[in-house]
């Protein structure tokens, strides 16, 4: 599906209000039904509800244009575009193609693509980058780097790799007052809340308030298990 530039959207949502048909709009920009709605839709303008089909509408000659025919792809810029971050959907607002073609086109220019696995550090920003690596540096644990950094363990490996450490070794480990969580919890706290208030997630503020019961049915377990032999 192609997609129509910005100005092109403007032009479309202006003919559409002047009663021209998507279909007859579609036609006119070179572009499929699907696409010619979608760029309506974007573009914020109400659509007229379905019902009995009506004769195309002439285009109003105040507004009439013809379809702007898209440049040449130029391969090369648009794998130094990838290569630097962007997306596929980005390059395709940028060139006039739908995104399903800059793929194929990148790939017969023979680009490697990216996966969904493959971390996206190359576009982060520098505010976020250095987010990360001070929690790597204060010996936060992945779980907390992710939850408040709001990216991926992937990517948390290769901004720490780039800035010449070793993922496998970091600075200090804090130490959490588990007591504290526990007083906490039992004043009513929220587990998040609990998480907030000493640097870690939820999911750890639970283990460790819980750990007590757990030991607890663990060996009352255990001793009904004796008992039984």
């Amino acid at each position: 599906m192609t997609t129509l530039p910005p100005e092109t959207r403007s032009r479309a949502a202006v003919l559409y209000q002047q009663g021209v048909p998507i279909r007859q709009l579609a036609a006119h920009f070179g572009v499929s039904y699907g696409c010619a709605r979608a760029a309506l839709l974007n573009a914020g303008v109400p659509l007229r509800q379905p019902g009995r089909p009506r004769k195309n509408a002439p285009l109003p000659p105040a507004v009439a244009v013809r379809a702007r025919p898209r440049p040449p792809f130029d391969a090369a810029a648009a794998a130094r575009l990838y290569e630097d971050g962007k997306t596929l959907e980005q390059i395709a607002e940028k060139t006039g193609y739908s995104r399903s073609r800059v793929h194929v086109l990148l790939r017969q220019a023979g680009v490697t693509m990216r996966t969904s696995r493959d971390p996206r550090a190359s576009r982060i920003s520098p505010a976020k980058r250095r987010k990360i690596l001070a929690l790597w540096r204060q010996g936060r644990s992945c779980a907390h780097i992710i939850e408040r950094a709001r990216t991926s363990s992937a990517t948390i490996t290769k901004v720490v790799r780039e800035a010449g450490l070793d993922p496998r070794s970091r600075g200090p480990r804090r130490k959490y007052d588990h007591e504290r969580m526990r007083a906490l919890r039992r004043e009513g706290m929220k587990l998040i809340e609990i998480a907030a208030d000493q640097g870690t997630t939820p999911q750890y503020v639970w283990t460790v308030v819980n750990a007590p019961a757990r030991k607890a049915k663990a060996a009352a377990a255990a001793g009904t298990a004796a008992d039984a032999t």
